[in-house]
């Protein structure tokens, strides 16, 4: 039995796996079984924030390390507390801090692709783990926060983006869009996929490969288009925060662990135009330019197929996908 479709438009996909998808490469795949310096370096002493959003927790390079085949950022109480100062290798911070924590940053920025973590996140009141992707410039700020946990809320995640294109930029300059997604399960007691893939276009978010959210990258007429740095950090909510508790009080020693980072970009031939594609197997899989399918690209039982073009495909009448069979079609920019 057969279903023919007749669609004239592309399909939008809802899940996202570039292990099986041929359009995409790895740019690197990072399963912790040490610590990769020529990736990342592990922040020391630095903490992220304002005087008025203050973060509880500085970063020590000791709370973030490997074990067991897991990254493992670990919360700590410091037995003096560390006065964190502007230019003294701070971000913002100017008040004592007691707790340390773990954070890693990558050594260079990437532009568009789709990033991954596959992780588990510590609950508990005040914890804010996070997996994020951040630049500024003179007269820019660009945030894509892949996910940032919920201690307090173990069951919801939040996705968020925070622009600025102001010149000079201020602390009320900037814009954010925020959503929380909440399960009936608990994120801290397995481990989860989250993910975005950024394009000139869109960014789409997903967690555990299914889309979450999406939004428009044209913010300001502008939208996030400078290459970002990926960080990976356990925080404490700063006291302003709903999820926020008295330091003193937090239950120390948790950890987040992760297991694999995944980073691909588009492989791009969007000047070639496709007429039919009569083997799935030796075809040249790229973002095209266009890709028409007819009776001579028809699927067989048993195929899973991705295809990508930046202006369109079209499915014209006769096309068959045979039920056993899987057609994932979407139309995308690709640099």
């Amino acid at each position: 039995m057969f279903a023919i479709l007749y669609l004239v438009c592309a399909v939008a996909m809802y899940a996202q796996d570039p292990a099986f998808d041929s359009n995409w490469e790895v740019v690197f795949q990072d399963g912790f079984t040490d610590f990769d310096s020529a990736l990342w370096y592990k922040k020391e002493g630095q903490s992220h924030g304002t005087d008025e959003d203050e973060e509880p927790q500085i970063y020590k390079s000791s709370n973030a390390y490997i074990e067991d085949g897991k990254l493992v950022l670990k919360t700590t109480r410091l037995n003096h507390g560390v006065i964190c100062q502007l230019g003294n290798a701070c971000h913002y911070n100017v008040h004592k801090h007691t707790i340390a924590s773990g954070e890693i940053m990558s050594n260079t920025t990437y532009k568009y692709g789709y990033y991954e973590m596959y992780a588990k996140i510590p609950n508990g009141q005040g914890y804010w783990p996070a997996f994020w992707l951040w630049n500024a410039g003179n007269c820019w700020y660009n945030e894509i926060d892949i996910f940032e946990g919920k201690g307090c809320l173990s069951n919801e995640v939040t996705n968020n983006l925070h622009w600025c294109f102001d010149c000079p930029i201020t602390n009320s300059s900037y814009i954010n869009d925020t959503i929380d997604y909440a399960q009936a399960f608990n994120y801290s007691y397995n481990y989860h996929w989250y993910g975005v893939e950024w394009n000139e276009d869109e960014i789409i978010w997903y967690i555990d490969r299914q889309k979450v959210k999406s939004i428009a990258n044209y913010m300001d007429g502008i939208g996030i288009q400078h290459p970002m740095y990926i960080i990976i950090n356990l925080a404490l909510y700063p006291q302003t925060s709903d999820c926020a508790t008295d330091t003193s009080n937090v239950v120390l020693q948790k950890c987040m662990y992760v297991d694999q980072v995944n980073v691909y970009k588009l492989k791009c031939d969007k000047n070639t135009v496709v007429n039919d594609i009569p083997c799935y197997s030796s075809f040249d899989y790229a973002v095209k330019k266009s890709i028409t399918l007819s009776n001579v690209s028809s699927l067989t039982i048993g195929q899973d197929i991705y295809l990508k073009a930046t202006d369109f495909i079209e499915l014209h009448s006769g096309f068959e996908v045979p039920i056993g069979a899987q057609l994932s079609l979407q139309t995308t920019p690709c640099e």
